[in-house]
């Protein structure tokens, strides 16, 4: 017999016996093996391979630590306020006094208050910001006479029969604690009671000149300040010939 017809006798005595053939070579190199489904073993740090692993465990996210955000850098300080020095005390009107121990002095019609007194320290009355501290912005410029001035904004500006004092300007000083030109930026902001500088003489005569100005009309026009009976007024009713406070 050759083997042809082998083979079939073969397949009929196997199907006849309920057995099912062997798989040929061929088809078992064809057919995949079965699938490793990759699972994490609990407790271990890498994976294990297992045959019954679910569909649910193939999906499971490894433990992991959290996520730490780095730190944020604290914002820059800012810069801490430049110091203000000696500051003189209040009037009993609430303004600071301009120069302790000057003397009510001048004229009722003069375009502003002179306090006279030896040379002596002058203090801004009011909080404000600085237009100019430096000299000039005056008439009396002759060798006898200091030339110095400062003008500042009030931060809070006065009324005044219907008007408002919107600017103070000191003239005739001998020193100046700050030293800005007229236009320069950035301005610099003094506080009530702050040292401004030095009185000196004008016309031969030791004092203080203050000037109030309205509704930031600044070019001293007649009205556009006040006189000097009217800035007594205003600083608490003082007349001429009182004191000051001394310091």
């Amino acid at each position: 017999m050759d083997l042809r017809a082998l083979g079939s006798v073969l397949s009929v005595v196997a199907l006849s016996c309920g057995c099912a053939a062997p798989a040929s070579p061929l088809r078992a190199a064809l057919e995949p093996p079965p699938a490793l489904a990759l699972r994490f073993a609990p407790g271990l740090d890498g994976l294990e391979a297992s045959p019954r692993a679910s569909a649910p465990e193939l999906l499971a996210s490894p433990r992991t630590a959290p996520v730490e955000s780095p730190p944020v850098a604290p914002p820059p300080a800012e810069p801490p306020p430049e110091p203000v020095g000696p500051r003189s005390s209040a009037l009993r009107s609430g303004f600071y006094n301009p120069m302790p121990g000057g003397v009510m002095a001048g004229y009722q019609a003069d375009t502003g208050l002179d306090i006279a007194g030896s040379p002596r320290p002058v203090y801004a009355l009011a909080s404000g910001t600085l237009d100019y501290s430096e000299p000039g912005h005056t008439l009396w410029t002759s060798p006898s006479d200091t030339a110095n001035c400062a003008r500042f904004e009030l931060d809070s500006p006065i009324p005044w029969k219907g008007r408002r004092i919107t600017h103070v300007y000191y003239a005739h000083l001998s020193q100046l604690e700050h030293l800005q030109p007229e236009g320069a930026t950035p301005r610099r902001h003094v506080e009530a009671g702050e040292l401004l500088g030095r009185s000196g003489v004008a016309n031969h005569s030791p004092h203080l000149h203050i000037g109030f100005l309205l509704d930031g009309e600044v070019e001293q026009t007649w009205g556009t300040f006040l006189l000097a009976d009217e800035i007594r007024r205003v600083l608490g009713g003082y007349r001429n010939g009182d004191i000051l406070p001394k310091q």
